[in-house]
C-alpha cells in the first residue's frame, strides 16, 4: 500500500502530498495522524523554512472517509473524542502551533474536513478547479477543526454564516472573491506557484517571519484551543444523532438526506 502522505524536500520546503487519489483523499482517521505527525515534525525541524500542503490526482481532500463517517453514530463517544482530538485536531493544531508558513495548493474539491485543513494554513493557493464547502451541515453535524473560528476571521462572519448553515460549495473565483484563498492559477500553474511562494518563505528572514506568526496568532481575540475544545463538544453530540446517521447515509447512497430534527 501507498503511503498515505507523500513528502518532498527542496531548498528549505517541505511538501506533503494527501495520497488517495482513488478516494479523492478522503481522510481517515491514520491518514490525518501521519499527517499531524509530518506536521509536527516539520515544525520541529529547523532546516524546514516552508511547508506546502496539497493532494494527489483530481482533489485536495473530499473530507471523512466515508467508512470512517458511517462507524460514528455507533461509537462511543470516550472513544470518538480520542479519535477526533488524537488525530483529526491534531492536524490544524499543527498548522497553527507552527512558526513555518503552511501553504494550501488546492488543487480540486476542498470540502469537509479538507475544506478545513486548507483553512487552517496560512496561504490558501487555488487551481480554477479547486471547490471549497463546509459541508458538515448537510451530514447533520458541525465543523470542529478550527473553521469555526478561522472561517469568520478570513471572511467575515456574514459569509462564513452562510457557508457555515447551508453547506455551499462554491468555486475558486467565488473563493477569492471573498477573500478565502490568495490566488487563483490554472491547473498546470498551481504547484509553481506554490513553490515559488514557499521558497520566497523559505529564504526570508525566519525569525522574523516566525515572530510575525506568532502576532498574528496573538493578535485572534477568542482562545484557537478552546475553540476546537467546545466545537468537539458539539461535534460529538451530533453524531449521536439520527439526522448524523441519516446524513451519512444519504452520502453514501447519493441522494439527498432526509432529516427529521432528531
Amino acid at each position: 500500500m501507498s503511503d498515505v502522505v507523500l513528502v518532498e524536500r527542496s531548498a528549505g520546503v517541505l511538501t506533503l502530498t494527501l495520497n488517495r487519489p482513488e478516494a479523492l483523499n478522503a481522510l481517515t482517521v491514520d491518514g490525518m495522524a501521519t499527517l499531524a505527525d509530518r506536521l509536527e515534525q516539520a515544525g520541529a525541524d529547523p532546516a524546514t523554512r516552508a511547508v506546502v500542503i496539497t493532494g494527489a490526482g483530481s482533489a485536495f481532500s473530499a473530507g471523512g472517509d466515508i467508512a470512517f463517517l458511517e462507524e460514528l453514530p455507533e461509537m462511543p463517544p470516550a472513544r470518538t473524542r480520542e479519535i477526533v482530538y488524537g488525530a483529526f485536531q491534531r492536524v490544524p493544531r499543527a498548522i497553527r502551533a507552527m512558526d513555518k508558513p503552511v501553504i494550501a495548493a488546492v488543487n480540486g474539491a476542498a470540502v469537509g474536513a479538507g475544506c478545513e485543513i486548507a483553512v487552517a494554513c496560512d496561504f490558501r493557493i487555488a487551481s480554477d478547479k479547486a471547490r471549497f464547502g463546509e459541508v458538515w451541515i448537510t451530514l447533520g453535524c458541525v465543523p470542529a477543526l478550527g473553521g469555526m473560528y478561522l472561517l469568520p476571521r478570513i471572511v467575515g462572519l456574514a459569509k462564513a454564516t452562510e457557508l457555515v448553515l447551508t453547506g455551499e460549495v462554491i468555486d475558486a473565483r467565488e473563493a477569492l472573491r471573498i477573500g478565502l484563498v490568495n490566488k487563483v492559477v490554472m491547473p498546470p500553474d498551481l504547484a509553481p506557484a506554490a513553490e515559488e511562494l514557499a521558497q520566497r518563505l523559505a529564504h526570508g528572514p525566519a525569525r522574523a517571519i516566525a515572530a510575525a506568526k506568532r502576532a498574528l496568532n496573538r493578535g485572534l481575540a477568542a482562545d484557537f484551543s478552546g475553540e476546537l475544545e467546545a466545537t468537539l463538544d458539539q461535534q460529538i453530540a451530533c453524531f449521536a444523532t439520527r439526522d448524523f446517521a441519516e446524513g451519512v447515509r444519504a452520502l453514501a447512497e447519493r441522494r439527498a438526506p432526509r432529516f427529521t430534527g432528531s
